[in-house]
C-alpha cells in the first residue's frame, strides 16, 4: 500500500510540474502586444481582469478606430466617469459579443459604446470578417471560462479554417516561434501591468494636407444605406439582445473616418431607429462643427483620430452620456492614481510637434526618461543662456558656453545624471538602465580628420541622427520604447531642428 501511495504521489507531482512547465511554456511561445507598440492589445485584456470587480460604469467596444476615439483617462478627467475601452484592431462583431460577454463576469456597466465601423464588409474573403491574427490577438489573453469555450466553438464553426484545439493548445498554432522570441515574450508580468490608459492607443501623428477635401455629411440619414455584412448584423443584433436583457444602455457610433461615408451612417442610424437605440455620426456636420474637429490636424490618418481627436471625441460622448443617460461621476482611485500617467503621456505625444530647443528641453523634466545629449561638430556656438538653464534643470552642470570645437556627452536617466563628460578627447559611456538589465552605450567623438561622430545604442538599437549640433535622444523606461530622436543646429543663430 505504502509503496502504491508513493508511486500516485510521483506521478501527481510528475503531472503538476508538467503543467506548471507547459504553462510558462505556452505564455513564453504565445504572441504578446503591450505598451512598447502603437497597439497594446494584450496590454488591454490583461488590464481589464485587474480592474475592481463593479467599479467600471461605461464599456467601449469595437476596431482600431474606437481603440483611438475613446480615452476613459479624459473621461473620467472631464466628468469623473469610470470607463474601460474593450476595443481592438479589426475587432468584429463576434469579438465584441463575446468580450461584452465575458466582461459582464466582472463589471456591471450602465452603458456601452460600440464603434460601428466592423458592420460592413471589410475582410470580404475572410468569414470573420477578420484576419485569423487579429481574432487570435482578442482572444489568446481572454480568461478561460464557458464565455470563453463558446467563443471559440463560434469562431472555428464560422471559419473552418481555424482549429479549436489550437485555442484550447496555443502551441499547435504558435510552436514555431521558438525562432522568433523576443523580450517581451520574457517579461510578461513586468509589461503587462502597464495598462493605466485602459485599453486606448494613443497615436500623435497628424493626416494633414491629405485630410482637407473631408466633407462630413450634412444633418439627415435619407437616402442610400450601406448593407451591413450579415454575420455583424447578426452579431450585432446579440449585442443589442444582450444589453436590453442586462438594463444596459447601448450607443452605437461612428468615430471620425474619411471612409466613414454617409450611406454607411445611415445605416447604422436605421437600425438603432428599428432598435430604439441612439446613435452618434462624429462625420455629421453638426457635431463635427460642435466639436471643433479638423480631420487634417485631429486624425493621425483616414480612419483614426490622434491623442487631440481623441480628447475632442470623448469630450462630446461624456457629455451625452451624462446629459442624456444620467451616468454621474464619482471619485475612483483607479482613474485618479492614473491622471499623471495619462498627462505624461500627453506630453510624450506633444514632443513630437515641439520644434524649439527651449520648449523642448522644458519638455523632458520628468524621472521616466533616459535622455542622452551627445555633440557632433561645433554646437556651442549659438547656444543662449536660456537653454543652458533649461539643461542646468534637467541636472546637467557642465559650462558649454566658450567651448568651441570640443566634444560633449551626458546620460541622465530616472532623474539621476549617470554621466556628463566635455572634452577635446573621444567620450565614451557604457552602461546599463532599468535596474540594470538595459544596456546603453554612447559616443560623442572627431575622427582623425576633424569629422565628428555621433552614437546613442539603447539594448543595441541605434537611435542618434548623428547630424552636426546637438543630438537629443529621449526613451520611456517604463515601456522601453524609443520617444524621440532629434538634432538641433545649436551652431548657428536660427537653431533650427530637425527630426
Amino acid at each position: 500500500m505504502k509503496r502504491n501511495i508513493k508511486f500516485i504521489g510521483k506521478i501527481l507531482c510528475f503531472l503538476l510540474l508538467f503543467a506548471v512547465c507547459y504553462s510558462i511554456y505556452i505564455r513564453v511561445i504565445t504572441p504578446k502586444f503591450f505598451t512598447d507598440i502603437s497597439w497594446p492589445t494584450t496590454t488591454t485584456y490583461t488590464g481589464f481582469y485587474d480592474m475592481q470587480k463593479d467599479t467600471v460604469d461605461v464599456l467601449f467596444l469595437g476596431s482600431s478606430h474606437g481603440v483611438t476615439s475613446f480615452l476613459p483617462q479624459e473621461l473620467y478627467n472631464q466628468y469623473g466617469i469610470t470607463g474601460y475601452n474593450l476595443g481592438c484592431e479589426q475587432q468584429g462583431m463576434v469579438t465584441s459579443y463575446y468580450w461584452l460577454k465575458e466582461a459582464l463576469r466582472y463589471q456591471s456597466p450602465k452603458a456601452v459604446v460600440l464603434e460601428c465601423y466592423f458592420c460592413f464588409p471589410y475582410m470580404v474573403d475572410e468569414p470573420l470578417n477578420t484576419e485569423e491574427s487579429y481574432t487570435r490577438k482578442a482572444f489568446d489573453f481572454m480568461r478561460w471560462s464557458p464565455v470563453k469555450a463558446e467563443a471559440v466553438e463560434t469562431i472555428c464553426s464560422v471559419d473552418t479554417s481555424q482549429d479549436k484545439w489550437s485555442y484550447y493548445f496555443p502551441n499547435i498554432r504558435y510552436h514555431t516561434r521558438w525562432e522568433n522570441l523576443e523580450k517581451n515574450d520574457f517579461k510578461f508580468h513586468e509589461m503587462a501591468e502597464q495598462s493605466e490608459l485602459k485599453g486606448f492607443a494613443p497615436l500623435y501623428f497628424y493626416l494633414g494636407e491629405e485630410g482637407e477635401n473631408f466633407e462630413p455629411h450634412e444633418e439627415g440619414y435619407e437616402g442610400e444605406q450601406a448593407e451591413m455584412a450579415p454575420l455583424m448584423r447578426e452579431y450585432l443584433d446579440k449585442i443589442a439582445d444582450l444589453c436590453e436583457e442586462k438594463g444596459i444602455s447601448l450607443i452605437l457610433t461612428i468615430t471620425p473616418a474619411m471612409a466613414a461615408d454617409h450611406t454607411k451612417c445611415n445605416a447604422v442610424h436605421a437600425y438603432a431607429a428599428e432598435r430604439g437605440l441612439t446613435f452618434i455620426s462624429y462625420n455629421e456636420q453638426n457635431v463635427y462643427d460642435e466639436l471643433g474637429y479638423q480631420i487634417p490636424w485631429d486624425n493621425c490618418d483616414d480612419g483614426h483620430p490622434n491623442i487631440w481627436g481623441a480628447v475632442k471625441v470623448t469630450g462630446y460622448m461624456g457629455a451625452v452620456l451624462q446629459d442624456e443617460f444620467g451616468i454621474e461621476g464619482r471619485t475612483d482611485s483607479q482613474w485618479e492614481d492614473t491622471k499623471e500617467d495619462y498627462a505624461w503621456v500627453m506630453d510624450q505625444c506633444n514632443l513630437d510637434h515641439t520644434g524649439e530647443i527651449d520648449e523642448y528641453l522644458s519638455k523632458l523634466n520628468h524621472k521616466g526618461y533616459t535622455i542622452v545629449v551627445a555633440s557632433k561638430d561645433e554646437f556651442t556656438y549659438s547656444l543662449q543662456e536660456s537653454t543652458l538653464k533649461l539643461l542646468r534643470q534637467l541636472g546637467l552642470s557642465a559650462n558649454l558656453a566658450g567651448q568651441e570645437g570640443c566634444n560633449y556627452l551626458a546620460v541622465i536617466s530616472d532623474g539621476q545624471v549617470l554621466h556628463e563628460e566635455m572634452s577635446f578627447e573621444p567620450i565614451e559611456y557604457t552602461g546599463t538602465i532599468k535596474n540594470g538589465y538595459i544596456p546603453i552605450y554612447a559616443l560623442s567623438m572627431k575622427d582623425e580628420w576633424g569629422n565628428g561622430l555621433t552614437s546613442v545604442r539603447i539594448a543595441g538599437e541605434e537611435y542618434s541622427k548623428n547630424e552636426s549640433g546637438m543630438n537629443v535622444i529621449v526613451y520611456n523606461n517604463k515601456t522601453q520604447k524609443i520617444v524621440d530622436s532629434v538634432w538641433f543646429n545649436t551652431y548657428e543663430p536660427d537653431n533650427a531642428m530637425g527630426r
